[in-house]
């Protein structure tokens, strides 16, 4: 076993803390980040200085060691959902075979912050690639006490000024995959979500739109599970420059498995990824959230995030139904460091019918990328975008925004 440490300066940190269905997207726009220590544990055989792990290749030809690292973060951060943020955050970036070049590298972050808000967001996640890759752990744990903001349900709630309200949240989301053949993967999860301590101005928004969760009682559960199809022939897991995500996941929510509200959800995510040149890539994703029955309000679709409509504020629109899509191509500068140029458009709305053309939100923006950790092929993303507010909303968060 072997420690080491590091000493760099440079900007890191992205929380989720339940997103429709998963975790609410509270984007952390970090400013100053430092004092990093990597704890770096590996056994006798070291990684050759001429040989570097393989993540572009499904052929089993070399097996260098990989050496794993736990990295720790005390953080500084601000942005427009939380104002000044204090906190601590951790990942553990690991192989369950550290002699495997062909699996792809498992995660594990977590991170406690309060903010100026008054908010406190605490999450444990991880990623995890068992050997072989014929089985995949993913996990999503939180708790949050949030002070957000509300503008009204639909697509036409542009000229609203928002609503202040809060919540507090656990949220639990364990899932399985199981490799069938090839790159396809058949999964299946819980969603447990429990919301309390709600706060709202009476007579405001939640009222006059009746929405459920809020508007009807002051707290609730939400418990279902949920089946997955996915097929990834991505060549790496964080920059893919050639293959596709094809992810299918339907939930179902009722009444016999503990929850307060009976309703479903279909979520659609299909990314393809095209090399253009030997280092530019042009990466494409389309997203869809459909829910049916009695959605609450923190399980319904959003507009908005650092990852799919990037430019507006996470879940500055909402309703029963969300689609989107975006487009975002990839090129290096110089060393570590490229760049992108990315634009999106997406909606929500009540039912199918209430989609058109004429209503979309455009997304535009553009960034930097700087590879933290090269070998591993982790970028840490600095974005600005913009959409139909005209302000312009900005980004620093580790990893791709898809």
């Amino acid at each position: 076993m072997k420690f080491y440490c590091r000493k760099k300066l440079f900007l890191w940190f992205e929380m989720t803390l339940n997103s429709p269905g998963k975790l609410i997207s509270a984007t952390i726009i970090l400013i100053f980040l430092c004092g990093i220590i990597t704890f770096s544990f590996s056994q006798s055989q070291e990684p050759s200085h001429n040989q570097e792990p393989n993540f572009f290749t499904k052929k089993d030809s070399v097996k260098p060691s990989y050496r794993n690292k736990f990295l720790v973060f005390p953080l500084v951060a601000l942005s427009t959902e939380t104002n000044w943020v204090f906190g601590v955050a951790n990942a553990y970036i690991f192989k369950t075979a550290r002699h495997d070049s062909t699996l792809r590298v498992s995660t594990m972050p977590s991170g406690f912050l309060y903010t100026l808000n008054n908010q406190i967001l605490i999450a444990l996640g991880a990623n995890i690639f068992l050997p072989k890759e014929k089985y995949i752990i993913r996990f999503e744990n939180s708790f949050s006490r949030f002070p957000d903001k509300f503008w009204g349900l639909g697509n036409s709630t542009d000229s609203k000024p928002s609503e202040n309200y809060t919540f507090t949240q656990f949220y639990i989301n364990p899932q399985l995959y199981r490799k069938i053949f090839g790159d396809l993967f058949l999964g299946a999860g819980v969603d447990y979500q429990r919301v309390f301590n709600i706060e709202y101005a009476k007579g405001g928004y939640f009222d006059q739109d009746q929405v459920k969760g809020v508007s009807d009682r002051s707290s609730y559960t939400v418990l279902g599970y949920s089946f997955f199809i996915n097929h990834d022939s991505r060549n790496h897991a964080y920059v893919p420059d050639k293959g596709e995500l094809f992810r299918i996941k339907f939930s179902n929510f009722n009444d016999h498995v503990g929850s307060d509200y009976d309703f479903r959800t279909l979520e659609i995510d299909l990314r393809k990824f095209f090399k253009i040149t030997k280092k530019s890539v042009l990466a494409i994703q389309s997203l869809s959230t459909f829910n049916f029955g009695d959605v609450p309000y923190r399980n319904l679709a959003i507009l908005g995030g650092n990852s799919m409509m990037r430019g507006y504020y996470a879940g500055r629109f909402r309703d029963l139904k969300f689609a989107g899509i975006q487009a975002e191509y990839r090129f290096p500068i110089k060393g570590r460091v490229g760049a992108v140029a990315f634009a999106g458009a997406g909606e929500v709305a009540n039912d199918f019918e209430g989609f058109g053309f004429d209503k979309l939100k455009p997304s535009i923006g553009a960034g930097l990328r700087v590879a933290i950790l090269k070998q591993d092929k982790l970028n840490l993303r600095l974005d600005v975008a913009g959409g139909n507010g005209g302000s312009l909303n900005y980004y620093i968060v580790l990893a791709e925004s898809f």
